[in-house]
This record gives structure tokens, C-alpha cells and sequence, in this order.
């Protein structure tokens, strides 16, 4: 058999864009963190002496990051699953607190053990700044009750007896005898945890506690203890959890103590304002307010070009793009968080619950730029945050997809995700089914399906399990 073989030649055209190596390096400043960044000016410094850095007021973070014990930790450390300090942090990043709030909670979260206690760990107390006149005691147990109430509850406590109260504190709607069984060192009633054992062990509490002299009133003294109300207690109380964070694993090495990657604050202003004006991060908003968008580089040290001209040409013309890449990651940041607030006006006007759809790619095409340009400023993995006046949120917050409505508008799937948190706190017995009914009926078009996803994104368990 022969083969054939023809020789044809084609002439095609084809469009291939060619970054340059300064293009690369600008991408990828834009997508690191304010540490990575850090990192990355110290190194250009060292290698490049054209590049001057001015000042640096978190030096001594600098010097914490450069140790070699601490690379050594985080390179060894294989598992990666969350941990329950970086599970708080993510929660009080989402808070609107004043700074010393702010630093009081981190400090007691990186203090907490692997049951998410403190009592082998340093006393709270000790955790006061005694040069910031602020830091009271009230404020710290203020910032205690605030950690104890996050997900999981119960941490932050000074043991796991604690937190078994304070969980049926935060619930509120544990009995009365469940409350005085929970109490410091009342517990011990409970052993052996048979109900008729629990009741002669509580009647011999009373009658010891009255031996003593100008003994005062207690609990059990005011009303008549039945079989029943101690089964009812004792059924109550196994199901809390005295290790609320055994589910993660515990890492105080302060690996990710730098807290979040602040890189934008959002300021409502008095004052109307015309027009936008991106270039000065100004939005205008409604009636006499307008907004400030500022970039948040203040851990980031201040560099510039040398002053001395004794450097080779090729050292200078490094230093300015190295610059000119620091500058262009600080304007597309800007740019991005105009952006955004000329979207979310809502949101920065009456706060959480009055989001809008909002796609990385709609923001994209206004600005004229890559969708994964934005992406790597908002990506979920590696968030930077927004300081607004209702608390810090994740830039990725303001980015979600629409859910349709019977005006054939789209509602934020955040907001619907809140709709949902709602109704299980208000009837923890509504299923999946339930609650699609429900939002049908306030207008909002969604499959069972997807209120299913909505949920779990939230963290709510289904109806059998809650």
C-alpha cells in the first residue's frame, strides 16, 4: 500500500502577548500579603543597593519573620489543616473593635492551649499593656465574653468545667438546677451520673453547706428538688462539650500574629460630593456623605531611590521599576476598593445585610483591566481586608452572586445567606424545604438545593442534627 504524504504550507496569524519580566514582578506584588511584601523589599534592598529603605516603624516584626527557628518551625510543620487560633482570627478580623480591643482578643486567643482554655497558659491578666491606660480589667473580660461567644463556643475559659458553664450561659435556656450544677465545684455532685445518686448527693451537700456557721441561702434551698428535674439537668449537660475545640489542632508559635492584611480603609466623610474621583479614592454617596478609600500600607516600610548616584546604571533602573511596581500594586489597589464602595454604596451607608450582586469580573471590565487582576486581590484564599466603619471585612466579602426576586432583580447571596442564619435562630427545627418555602414566599427565588448549599456555607448543620 502507498502512502502519500503532501507538503502544504500555511501562512496563519496569531496574537501572543509576552510579558516582561518587570510586568511579571508588578502581577505578583499585587497578589502577596503585606508580610510576603515585606519580605520581598528587605530582599531587593540587600541585593540591589539603589533601593533605600527610609523608615520602618514594625521593624522588630521584621526581625521576628527573618529568625530562622520560626522559618524552621513553619517549614516542618505538615499539617495544615486550620487552626483554631487562625478559626478566631478569622472571626475577629470581622469585628468592629477599637485597637486595643483588638489587641487584648488576639493576644488571649494565641495564649489559649489545645482544649482552648487558658488555665495552663499565662493568666489573662498578664495580658495587659500597663502603658495604655485603656487596658482595664473590664475591658478584658469584656474581650473574654466576646471570644467565649464565638464559633465554638466555650473557649477562653479558665478550664473545661468553665466552659461547660458559660456554654449553657451563652445557650440561655439551660434550668436553673443546671446552672447550680455547673458552678464551680458543684460538678463533683454529678459523679456517678445517676439521677437518684445525683439526688442523694445533693442532699447531702445541703445539709453539710447548712452545718456551717451563718450559712447563706442557696439554690436548692428555694425549691423542692424532684427525680425528674435532676434527669432533665443531667441529660442537658452531657450533651455540652468540655473540649469545644477538639476539632482543631492548637498552634501558639504566633506564626500569623502580624493579624489581618489590612490594605484598605473606607471613611464616610460629611460632605456631597459631585462626582467620583478615583484618583483621589473619592466616592461620591448619597445626600451630604461621600466616601475616602486610603490605601493601609503603614507596616509596609517606606523606600526609595538612593540619593547617591554611585551605582551602576543597571542597579538604578532596577530600583525604579521596583519601585514603579510598589506604586502600581498601592494605585490598582486603590482602584479595586473605589470600585467596590461605587458598587456597595449600601453597604458602606447602612452596613452588613445591604450587599448587592457583585462579580470580580463586572469590577474587572470597569477598570479595563484582567479579571485576574482583581482576583488577586480578592481571592478568598488569601483575602486582603477592608477597614470599614462596621469592622473589618475580607475584600472577597463584597464579591457574590445573585439570587432572583419576583421583580426580577438580583439579591446578594450573602444576604440570603443572613436570611437563612435567621430563621434556623428563630426555629432551629426548619429544614432545607422549609425555609426554600419561605423565601419563595418573601419573594426570592431559590431551589431547595441551594438554600441546602447556602446553609452549610454558614456553618448550620441540617434539621436532624441540630
Amino acid at each position: 500500500m502507498a502512502f502519500l504524504q503532501d507538503l502544504k504550507q500555511n501562512q496563519t496569524q496569531k496574537q501572543i502577548q509576552c510579558m516582561s519580566q518587570r510586568q511579571i514582578q508588578a502581577v505578583n506584588m499585587l497578589a502577596m500579603s503585606t508580610k510576603e511584601l515585606r519580605e520581598e523589599i528587605y530582599k531587593a534592598a540587600q541585593e540591589n543597593p539603589a533601593i533605600e529603605i527610609v523608615k520602618d516603624s514594625f521593624s522588630a516584626q521584621r526581625d521576628y519573620y527573618s529568625s530562622k527557628d520560626t522559618q524552621a518551625a513553619l517549614e516542618s510543620n505538615e499539617d495544615r489543616r486550620e487552626t483554631l487560633q487562625q478559626h478566631l482570627m478569622s472571626q475577629l478580623n470581622m469585628s468592629k473593635l477599637t485597637a486595643d480591643e483588638y489587641e487584648i482578643c488576639q493576644k488571649l486567643i494565641y495564649n489559649l492551649d489545645k482544649n482552648g482554655c487558658y488555665g495552663s497558659m499565662l493568666a489573662p491578666k498578664t495580658l495587659l499593656d500597663k502603658t495604655r491606660p485603656l487596658q482595664t480589667d473590664e475591658l478584658l473580660q469584656k474581650c473574654i465574653e466576646r471570644i467565649q461567644r464565638m464559633d465554638p463556643i466555650g473557649t477562653c475559659c479558665s478550664s473545661p468545667e468553665e466552659s461547660l458553664y458559660v456554654q449553657a450561659k451563652i445557650n440561655g435556656d439551660a434550668s436553673d438546677l443546671t446552672m447550680f450544677f455547673l458552678e464551680k465545684d458543684h460538678l463533683e455532685l454529678l459523679a456517678p451520673p445517676v439521677p437518684e445518686k445525683i439526688l442523694v448527693n445533693l442532699k447531702k451537700y445541703k445539709e453539710k453547706w447548712h452545718s456551717k456557721a451563718f450559712a447563706s441561702e442557696i439554690y436548692p434551698d428555694k425549691e423542692e428538688i424532684t427525680l425528674d428535674m435532676v434527669k432533665d439537668s443531667l441529660s442537658y449537660i452531657l450533651k455540652l462539650n468540655p473540649h469545644p475545640a477538639g476539632e482543631f489542632i492548637s498552634d501558639t508559635s504566633k506564626a500569623d500574629f502580624t493579624g489581618p492584611d489590612i490594605v484598605l480603609t473606607v471613611e464616610k466623610k460629611e460632605g456631597y460630593l459631585f462626582e467620583d474621583d478615583f484618583s483621589r479614592g473619592m466616592i461620591a454617596g448619597t445626600g451630604d456623605y461621600h466616601f475616602q478609600v486610603k490605601y493601609a500600607g503603614g507596616t509596609l516600610p517606606e523606600v526609595r531611590l538612593s540619593k547617591s548616584m554611585n551605582f551602576d546604571r543597571d542597579s538604578i533602573e532596577k530600583a525604579k521599576a521596583f519601585i514603579e511596581n510598589l506604586l502600581y500594586r498601592q494605585n490598582s489597589i486603590i482602584l479595586q476598593g473605589c470600585m467596590i464602595v461605587k458598587n456597595q454604596t449600601d453597604f458602606f451607608m447602612k452596613g452588613p445585610g445591604h450587599l448587592v450582586p457583585l462579580t470580580r469580573r463586572s469590577v474587572a471590565r470597569s477598570l479595563g483591566v484582567h479579571e485576574s487582576t482583581v482576583s488577586r486581590m480578592a481571592n478568598k484564599k488569601n483575602s486582603k481586608y477592608i477597614q470599614t466603619e462596621f469592622g473589618l471585612f475580607p475584600a472577597s466579602y463584597f464579591f457574590s452572586s445573585g439570587v432572583k426576586t419576583d421583580g426580577e432583580q438580583k439579591i446578594s447571596s450573602s444576604v440570603v445567606k443572613e436570611r437563612i442564619a435567621e430563621m434556623i435562630k428563630k426555629d432551629s427545627t426548619l429544614s432545607d424545604s422549609q425555609i426554600c418555602l419561605r423565601l419563595n414566599e418573601e419573594g426570592i427565588e431559590i431551589a431547595r438545593r441551594t438554600v441546602a448549599k447556602y446553609r452549610k456555607q454558614t456553618g448550620v448543620e441540617n434539621s436532624y442534627r441540630r
